[in-house]
């Protein structure tokens, strides 16, 4: 999709993002990820048309998933959050259509505190 009056796309503006930013669709299954996402580690392979569920060996993991997308199914529209063990805050934002569909899951995860002394602006 390229944005109005200019040659950017929204992939170009989302892989200029250093936060990693994912979508799943309904169905669980990993639409697209940006660069960020991309480069981070992960236990499995993490690329477009995986199903998250695969990705995830713990129960525990599955159960979040699974409690995540019920949720969202059910008309939630106020995304979940939580902290991540290496101190990032993940956000899931639910996704609907103009119907009011449940559509996917948009996830991003940033780093949180304060930032360092040094001031770029």
């Amino acid at each position: 999709m390229t944005m109005a009056s200019t040659d950017i796309t929204l992939e170009d503006l989302l892989d200029q993002m250093p936060m990693p930013i994912q979508y799943v669709d309904k169905h669980g299954f990993l639409r697209y990820l940006n660069k960020a996402a991309a480069a981070r580690p992960a236990n499995a392979e993490r690329k477009v048309g995986v199903n998250i569920r695969d990705c995830h060996a713990r129960p525990e993991s599955l159960e979040r998933i699974e409690r995540l997308f019920a949720d969202f199914e059910r008309g939630r529209k106020e995304p979940h959050f939580y902290i991540t063990s290496t101190g990032d805050k993940s956000m899931k934002i639910p996704i609907f259509n103009a119907e009011g569909e449940f559509m996917g899951v948009l996830a991003y995860s940033h780093p949180l505190g304060l930032p360092d002394t040094d001031r770029t602006f």
